[in-house]
Parts: structure tokens; C-alpha cells; sequence
């Protein structure tokens, strides 16, 4: 077909139980299928790229399925979205405010925001799939504190004007951060990150270099009803 031999082969390690590999005789297995069943294809291809360090071993447990479910995706990333989606519809009428105060808050996390992108983005870049997911929910839950730190939902009691341009910024801020989260979460969880652009009022992300740049390009957008991105699976 006088098509070049490959240089170089991308081989990943294998999947182990209680540190030895998974034996049928012994009992040791589990069904991706049903994990992705009970918490959804994009939750299930999440786990797998941020636990494995690609070239070496891994080990899979339900209980470490678990604690990546509902410590990142359920509380880091999905109450961060319902935050931004119930705080849009009440104090700002369901449309994205703009940003008008830019204080040492705001300029934090945008430049969180720039280191983590490209960490992110060096890290796919080598295969760091793992590393390059860690950086990000680091900026995921700097988002959270940030939310802390201008606590709208205290704001918007005010009558001070001050008070509402900082409430409006809080959720423009938010909403730029998740549609950036959302951006490079594509091609790990392309369904859920399709879910989170919606309803932000984004349009798709269909490719990095086009939609990485924080800016304001949500101002004005219509915000979606409230949903669960991941939902609590009883075990």
C-alpha cells in the first residue's frame, strides 16, 4: 500500500484486581458493561482515562469507581453546574450576566484557568490523560471556591448596586469556566460535555482551537432548565 511503517506504538498497561490480574477462575472480574449501565458511558470512559497512567498497570475496584464518581464528577463538576444553573434562573432571569468588576477573585481564576489549559493540553499531547484530567478538576474545584469567595447568594440580598454587578460577574465567571471545562472534557465525555455547553447556552465545541480562549461570548446567552448530570446510583 507504500504506506510508511509506524514509528511507535501507544500501549496501555493492564487493568488489575487487588493488584493481580483479573481471573475468571478465581472469581476476579467485572463487567465494564454494567458499570456503564448503572453510571453512564461518559462516566464510565472518565474513570478509565483519569485512573490509568497509560503504559503502566492499574488497579480497578468498584469502591475506587466510587470515590472518582461522586467526589469529582458528582460533586466537583455536577453541583458546580446546578450552582450555576439555579443561581442564573433566580438572579439574573436565566440569561448570562455580563462581568463588569474584575477583582483579585476574577483574575485568579482566570489565570488558573490559563495554567490549566495548558497543562491539560501538554499533557494529552504526551498521553498524560490521567495528569492532564487531574489539572483540570483542580481548576473545576477552584471554580467551586471561587463561588465561595463572592458568595452570591448573600450578594443578591443587598440593595447596594456594587453588590448586584458582583453577583452578576460571580455567574458570568462560573458560566465561562464551565463552558471551558466542557470544551476540553469533549473527547473524554463527549455526551455530557455536549449536555453542559447546552445548557450554559454554548454552542458545540468542535474543535480546541476555536473555543479555549476565556472571553464573554456567553453574555446574554439562555441558561437551561436545571438537570443532574450524575445522578446517585444506589449500589
Amino acid at each position: 500500500c507504500d504506506i510508511p511503517l509506524p514509528k511507535g506504538y501507544l500501549v496501555h498497561g493492564w487493568w488489575m484486581m487487588k493488584g493481580a490480574k483479573m481471573s475468571k477462575s478465581q472469581g476476579e472480574t467485572l463487567s465494564p458493561l454494567e458499570l456503564a449501565g448503572q453510571y453512564g458511558t461518559d462516566s464510565f470512559r472518565y474513570f478509565v482515562m483519569r485512573e490509568m497512567t497509560v503504559g503502566q498497570d492499574s488497579d480497578f475496584s468498584v469502591e475506587l469507581f466510587n470515590a472518582r464518581y461522586t467526589a469529582e464528577l458528582a460533586n466537583d463538576l455536577g453541583n458546580l453546574v446546578s450552582r450555576f444553573l439555579n443561581m442564573t434562573a433566580r438572579y439574573a432571569d436565566g440569561r448570562v450576566p455580563a462581568q463588569t468588576v474584575d477583582e483579585e477573585p476574577e483574575q485568579a481564576v482566570r489565570q488558573s484557568w490559563a495554567a490549566a489549559r495548558t497543562e491539560f493540553l501538554k499533557q494529552f499531547d504526551a498521553f498524560g490523560f490521567n495528569r492532564g484530567l487531574e489539572r483540570l478538576f483542580e481548576f473545576i474545584r477552584g471554580l467551586n471556591q471561587y463561588a465561595g469567595i463572592r458568595e452570591p447568594w448573600k450578594l443578591a440580598k443587598s440593595d447596594d448596586p456594587a453588590d448586584a454587578e458582583k453577583v452578576a460577574t460571580a455567574l458570568a465567571v462560573m458560566g465561562e469556566g464551565l463552558r471551558l471545562s466542557a470544551c476540553l472534557l469533549t473527547p473524554v465525555m463527549p455526551e455530557i460535555s455536549q449536555k453542559m455547553l447546552e445548557v450554559v447556552g454554548s454552542e458545540p465545541c468542535e474543535a480546541w482551537d476555536a473555543c479555549l480562549e476565556w472571553g464573554s461570548i456567553l453574555q446574554g446567552a439562555t441558561v437551561g432548565e436545571k438537570i443532574i448530570l450524575f445522578p446517585r446510583v444506589e449500589a
